[in-house]
């Protein structure tokens, strides 16, 4: 496949197969080895390996996570999506933080670089302080330094209850 030519049915393939359809052996298909992975959080590898890392971290997290995308641009090796949570329930851990049972949803744009069918490059921008918010890991905003301060002591308890419920930092000790 040359540059631009139908990169972007790659790339949907990441969003309806991998994350919608739960099939994660597809980001061997859609990836190049050397694919290199750009993530806000700590580095999950590069190649299949890496997007497979992002994609079941995010089912582990939310099991019924169902994505929809908005718009996709596509310019030579590069595509652009605009995409969008349509069901996001916060049912299990997820980078460290215990199930709040928390529905939300998230935004986020994302650019891949695709050369000869595969993904080489991935780059993600998300809404990750309104996704923090929505679960209540982060006070709203606009609320007073006391009711702030509330706000964290009460997340402590509430996230330490969460943890003892799920048994995680037992889990975590045995590992």
């Amino acid at each position: 496949m040359a540059a631009g030519d139908g990169n972007s049915v790659v790339v949907r393939r990441f969003f309806e197969e991998v994350l919608n359809g739960r099939d994660l052996a597809v980001t061997e298909e859609i990836a190049a080895p050397e694919t290199v992975v750009h993530w806000p959080f700590p580095d999950p590898g590069s190649g299949p390996a890496g997007l497979r890392k992002i994609a079941e971290g995010l089912l582990e997290g939310f099991p019924d996570l169902q994505v929809a995308i908005d718009d996709t641009i596509e310019q030579d090796d590069k595509v652009v999506v605009r995409w969008r949570t349509t069901r996001q329930t916060h049912t299990g851990l997820y980078r460290g933080l215990p199930p709040t049972g928390r529905s939300i949803r998230m935004t986020a744009i994302q650019i891949f670089r695709v050369n000869d069918g595969r993904i080489r490059e991935s780059w993600i921008e998300l809404d990750a302080l309104g996704g923090a918010q929505q679960m209540g890991a982060m006070p709203p905003e606009g609320i007073s330094s006391a009711r702030r301060a509330a706000f964290v002591l009460g997340s402590l308890g509430r996230f330490a209850f969460l943890e003892a419920k799920q048994g995680i930092g037992r889990a975590r000790n045995r590992a």
